[in-house]
């Protein structure tokens, strides 16, 4: 059993590069994982390897500067995997302030 077995996780920016690694990872540790990514192709593609290697993986579009899209991705999401226990924010921009400071636009 890995160190997440039984974890539901939600990545932002889970689809390529750092954020897929994570995906991969975290779904290698025993999470189910849902990607929110920008690139649903490439969400599709990264669900689909954790599928292949045994893991849950799901994919959903959106862009985080949107809480819209955010809210919609989230919902489906849980629909999909029961609710979050871990959460990875990955994409977006470098901003350096505390998290609840920070703003929709921002």
């Amino acid at each position: 059993m890995g160190r997440l077995a039984g974890k539901v996780a939600v990545i932002s920016g889970g689809a390529t590069g750092m954020g897929g690694a994570a995906s991969l990872l975290f779904a290698a540790e025993g999470a189910s994982v849902a990607i929110i990514d920008r690139d649903l192709a490439a969400a599709q593609a990264a669900a689909q390897a954790i599928t292949a290697a045994g893991g849950r993986g799901f994919a959903f579009q959106a862009d985080v500067s949107q809480a819209d899209q955010v809210a919609a991705a989230v919902a489906a999401a849980e629909r999909a995997q029961g609710p979050a226990n871990v959460l990875f924010n990955h994409a977006g921009t470098i901003v350096i302030k505390p998290f609840l400071d920070t703003t929709e636009a921002e």
